[in-house]
């Protein structure tokens, strides 16, 4: 092995074990030595990639490309150096080329699948991740194609597909944890398989990752200031945001020193004010699962909040190593994330009534955050709530993401639509603008006899004060089942707009009856399928009520212990506290 080789491959090792730092100093000696060298010019720009320096990443793969340029791998390299610098289009059309040049490389149809979901495109994704499926089985391109389903709405068909893919990948932790994300989306999951299903994500956690020992050397003094860690790629203009901010903004920085750890890689106006209110803000993106458990490990967390649970970006793996002593879940995602390395998980008892079957299907500790687990901000400039004229009723409505819109909830409401023949239904959703969405849903409910002439379809509107004015056409809000809506239920409500939910049995079916119960609307709960389309049809009629509610729902709202943001940064301060006081032995 020459001496150059061998270099190479230690700073691949390097990179490997996330030591970028040290592979670009290897990287930066051995590049005088063959700068015109397409492997050389591709790990150089590998390592600034991981280092975040995207520029000089594009750089070093364009003289990795240009010297080799039928090579697919270099122009794959290429494209994430692209996609990093949210060039989406130049990076489909690059990897275009590359399949083009290797039809038969699965990593080239991967990478274009995942380009593709980016763009939101997702019906080509599908095709691209499917023509890589058809060369042979493959863990990666059975995640993305499951992701792809899961985005156009597909949840039946992601379910089955995933359950076969992990008969094939039983290893695969990407799968495992898809299966039961996909089953919180399924109508008529049961609750115990949704259970059974969170828990063997943890369990394979446990078998594949080492047992890296993270031992806390802080103090256990349950009375001392708390160092408390907050892990989301979410510290953003996102719904997390709404729920969390009120504890960044005020919680008592005599008793807690509040330190975020950001794996957000789309920055923004809202990233910036909640970096103003942490203690200590670390930007984690290009961090490792590994990385991020050790900086939080070295920093002497004292508890450690994960605020993604499931969701994409989420830094589970991380939480499984145990940084630090007190491990709490919340708010981003409605269910367990079955690791036993998380302490506990932050509901209320409206959402997780207090009983054993409740608490079985949890592998942390349930702390009821009564009377809601929820503070909600609104928009300062939030118009305010009327109805507008133009728009005739009754008209119907959800706001919520496309992939909440089910199967069976599209029976359901249609069932509604037939029961107040006059209706039409208003449904906007960010992904309507890709391809294939909106006729996915279309298709659903003409199959129930609705027409497309009572369906109106909304894409994403330039601003949050844009998107609330928008409820100014709409009646009654109907809320999605049985992942319940948790943002667009506080907006509507928040714009004058009556919210019917109906009550299943896990958490993410229940956010709504918190919400309803905390701002005393408990008569928008329906216990069944005929009671929640006879309590949307009779609101539907009542101009009457409409009216009250319009008027009065703000006002409640503002006055609920919902938006009352003081009280719920000191109760949920109260917990924390309680919480390590119980891990320190002295409850």
């Amino acid at each position: 092995m020459s001496q150059i080789l061998a270099k190479v491959i230690q700073a691949e090792q390097l990179l490997a074990a996330g030591r970028a730092a040290e592979a670009l100093t290897i990287a930066q000696r051995l590049l005088p030595k063959g700068p015109g060298d397409p492997g050389l010019n591709s790990l150089m720009s590998m390592i600034l990639l991981r280092l975040g320096r995207y520029d000089q990443a594009e750089h070093y793969a364009r003289r990795a490309s240009q010297a080799e340029p039928g090579n697919a791998a270099l122009l794959v390299n290429l494209s994430i150096t692209l996609m990093a610098r949210r060039r989406q289009d130049e990076a489909v059309s690059v990897l275009r080329r590359a399949v083009e040049i290797a039809p038969t490389d699965a990593k080239a149809r991967l990478a274009l699948g995942n380009a593709l979901l980016d763009a939101h495109d997702a019906p080509a994704a599908a095709e691209q991740l499917l023509a890589g499926l058809a060369l042979g089985p493959d863990a990666q391109l059975s995640v993305s194609y499951a992701g792809a389903l899961l985005t156009m709405g597909y949840i039946e068909e992601v379910v089955a597909f995933t359950r076969e893919a992990i008969r094939q990948h039983p290893e695969e932790p990407l799968l495992v944890a898809g299966l039961p994300l996909a089953l919180t989306y399924q109508y008529g999951a049961d609750p115990d398989e949704i259970a059974r299903a969170h828990r063997a994500y943890g369990q394979l956690l446990d078998t594949l990752r080492p047992d890296v020992p993270l031992p806390f050397t802080g103090s256990r003094d349950p009375a001392k200031r708390l160092r408390v860690g907050v892990v989301s790629p979410d510290l953003r203009q996102h719904s997390v945001t709404f729920f969390i901010e009120p504890f960044f903004q005020l919680h008592d920085r005599e008793r807690f020193e509040l330190v975020a750890y950001s794996m957000t890689r789309d920055p923004d106006a809202v990233t910036a004010r909640l970096r103003g209110y942490a203690a200590v803000w670390r930007d984690c993106a290009n961090m490792s699962d590994m990385q991020l458990a050790q900086v939080i490990h070295e920093d002497q967390i004292d508890i450690a909040i994960d605020l993604a649970g499931h969701t994409l970006g989420n830094n589970l793996p991380a939480f499984h190593l145990r940084p630090a002593p007190v491990q709490v879940t919340y708010c981003g995602y409605p269910d367990t994330t079955g690791l036993t390395q998380i302490d506990y998980r932050v509901v209320d008892a409206h959402t997780d009534p207090p009983t054993s079957e409740v608490d079985a299907h949890a592998t942390e500790r349930l702390w009821r955050l009564d009377p809601c687990f929820l503070c909600y901000r609104p928009l300062a400039d939030a118009p305010a709530p009327w109805r507008d004229p133009a728009y005739p009723g009754p008209v119907f409505g959800s706001f919520n993401a496309s992939r909440k819109i089910n199967r069976g909830l599209i029976g359901l409401w249609s069932r509604l639509l037939h029961a107040v023949p006059d209706s039409r239904l208003m449904l906007k959703s960010f992904d309507f603008s890709a391809k294939g969405t909106t006729e996915r849903i279309a298709g659903e409910f003409a199959l129930h006899g609705v027409g497309p002439e009572r369906l109106e379809f909304l894409a994403a509107t330039k601003s949050l004060a844009d998107h609330l004015a928008l409820y100014s056409r709409m009646d009654v809000a109907l809320d999605a089942f049985p992942y319940h809506g948790t943002t667009t239920t506080c907006e509507a409500l928040w714009m004058g707009v009556p919210v019917v939910t109906l009550a299943g049995r896990t958490h993410a079916s229940r956010v709504g009856v918190s919400l309803l119960r905390g701002v005393g609307a408990a008569e928008l709960i329906a216990g069944d399928e005929d009671g929640y389309v006879r309590v949307a049809a009779a609101l539907a009629g009542n101009t009457p009520r409409l009216e009250a509610y319009r008027a009065g729902l703000r006002v409640a709202l503002a006055a609920s212990p919902i938006c009352d943001a003081p009280a719920f940064a000191a109760r949920f301060g109260d917990a924390l506290r309680a919480m390590w006081r119980r891990s320190s032995g002295a409850v």
